[in-house]
């Protein structure tokens, strides 16, 4: 008997001694390459909130690490699970790998993600997740549907998006009262926007029932919502990357993988069968794509790459924008002057006009930094590559290696905007975006070759919202929403987002 306990316990000193060594040992990585650790340093790596704490965001995480070495060093080494990775503390070392250092960080560390499961066919058609020549293949096809042009042609279904919006919000006035859940309202409004661009039909969201979810808005939302849990779910996954082909993990759903290729097979030939021919929108450039080679399949990838940014990022962003405003009646005062004063001179705003408005734009940009819809982006080394780290110290960074941008902590930087979680658009006046872009410290889209493809779909649809409601109520705070973490990827309002809106002139 003693002598089966004592290999017992011997198993299990051992078990644990291999899952020590096998978890720590990359933990001299950057020491020895003449990097700082960023200590503390656990078993779990430097965020062990991502294996082990629902209740500890990842962003939050990394806000530790950031707020500890912050203008001490340029970049720091950590370890997400056990894999090496070096956080850029520096925003405008960000600049220099995301934009003049990119052919050494072509891919991100999404690309890891694909191709443990053979069913999982969409994600592998989504520029998102692809590498090298196929990556830009698959970005030169989906942003030719994207281009300024195309959209100044769709803009139409953006204006009657628009007046779809303030008519539901008279209806949920009749029914409910002035008081309304705005986080739902801004998904109505971007299901709208995205399912007539994208695949020509109505969503039924502000045309149906006041309060009622429709079915393509609620599997948008499931799907989103597991789009993001997969992100975070994979990089969990970094301590043991052989479980994702043993488990065969996928990124999307079967269920919406099946919803959205029945959704597009059902668009394709409502089109090809004459109804809505001539529409310059999002499905004539997958048929014309389809024509020239590209299967049914091909189409569901690109077009479920735009969606992904134009339901759920542009709908956070707006229900943000809404809140801010709410709170800053000064600012939205100011915004609605500028709307008015617009509307004054023409019956309707045109693209070229929505685009120029410069207070709009400044509310936007100030919107975009506050929320930061993706917190952080990581690339992976892809040729070897000399960092300067600052004060005479460099390291070379080889191949597989990932760098991680920390966005959502520039963002919300005191040092880089002053009273950071304040609202203030006048930040962005004058082309300070641009600026602060090229400093490496504005990045709600990202930057360089791998900028989001969706921006531009993103920002028409949040100010096309913004107009119309602006233009039309007066938007109230009626209680005060607290911020929380959500998914891992940033910090958002947490919980209802319930508003007022006064019709004006009333």
């Amino acid at each position: 008997m003693w002598t089966a306990v004592a290999v017992l316990l011997a198993f299990i000193h051992v078990s644990f001694a291999v899952v020590y060594i096998y978890l720590t040992w990359y933990h001299k990585y950057w020491e020895k390459r003449g990097a700082l650790t960023a200590e503390p340093l656990t078993i779990l790596g430097t965020y062990p909130g991502i294996l082990v704490n629902k209740s500890r965001s990842f962003i939050l995480d990394v806000q530790d690490v950031y707020d500890k070495y912050k203008g001490k060093y340029r970049a720091v080494g950590t370890f997400i699970t056990r894999q090496p990775q070096l956080l850029i503390l520096d925003p405008a070392l960000a600049h220099e790998i995301l934009v003049d250092k990119f052919s050494h960080f072509r891919d991100t560390i999404t690309s890891s993600f694909v191709g443990h499961n053979p069913d999982d066919k969409y994600v592998r058609r989504s520029p998102f997740f692809t590498t090298g020549e196929e990556w830009k293949r698959l970005r030169t096809e989906n942003g030719a549907g994207l281009t300024p042009n195309r959209l100044r042609m769709a803009y139409k279904i953006w204006e009657q998006s628009g007046r779809r919006l303030v008519e539901y919000i008279e209806r949920a006035r009749q029914e409910k009262g002035d008081v309304i859940e705005t986080r739902d309202l801004a998904y109505r409004f971007t299901a709208t926007t995205m399912a007539d661009f994208i695949w020509g039909i109505d969503a039924n969201s502000l045309s149906g029932k006041v309060g009622e979810e429709a079915v393509f808005q609620k599997t948008s939302t499931d799907w989103t919502a597991s789009a993001f849990s997969s992100i975070m779910k994979f990089n969990k996954s970094l301590v043991a990357p052989f479980l994702r082909n043993f488990l065969g993990m996928r990124f999307f759903l079967k269920t919406t993988d099946e919803f959205f290729l029945q959704l597009t097979q059902d668009a394709v030939k409502l089109r090809q069968s004459g109804s809505g021919e001539g529409r310059s929108d999002y499905l004539s450039h997958l048929i014309q794509l389809q024509q020239r080679g590209n299967t049914i399949h091909d189409s569901v990838g690109h077009a479920l790459t735009v969606h992904l940014d134009g339901y759920e990022t542009s709908g956070a962003v707006l229900y943000h924008m809404l809140y801010s405003l709410s709170e800053n009646i000064e600012e939205q005062e100011k915004l609605r002057s500028e709307i008015l004063e617009a509307l004054a001179l023409n019956e309707s705003i045109s693209y070229e006009q929505i685009n120029s408005l410069p207070y709009l734009d400044q509310c936007f940009n100030e919107s975009l930094r506050l929320v930061t819809p993706i917190g952080f982006f990581m690339r992976i080394c892809t040729k070897d590559v000399q960092i300067d780290l600052g004060n005479g110290n460099s390291i070379n960074l080889e191949p597989g290696i990932s760098v991680m941008v920390p966005a959502y902590q520039y963002h919300h930087d005191d040092a880089f905007y002053p009273a950071a979680s304040e609202f203030r658009p006048e930040r962005f006046a004058d082309g300070a975006a641009s600026v602060f872009n090229k400093r490496g410290m504005f990045l709600p889209f990202g930057d360089g070759p791998r900028i989001c493809l969706g921006m531009r779909v993103g920002q028409l649809t949040v100010k096309t919202a913004i107009l119309n409601i602006i233009s039309n109520y007066l938007v109230e705070q009626t209680k005060k929403v607290p911020l929380g973490a959500d998914t891992g990827m940033g910090i958002f309002l947490n919980g209802d987002v319930e508003l007022k809106y006064t019709k004006l002139g009333n």
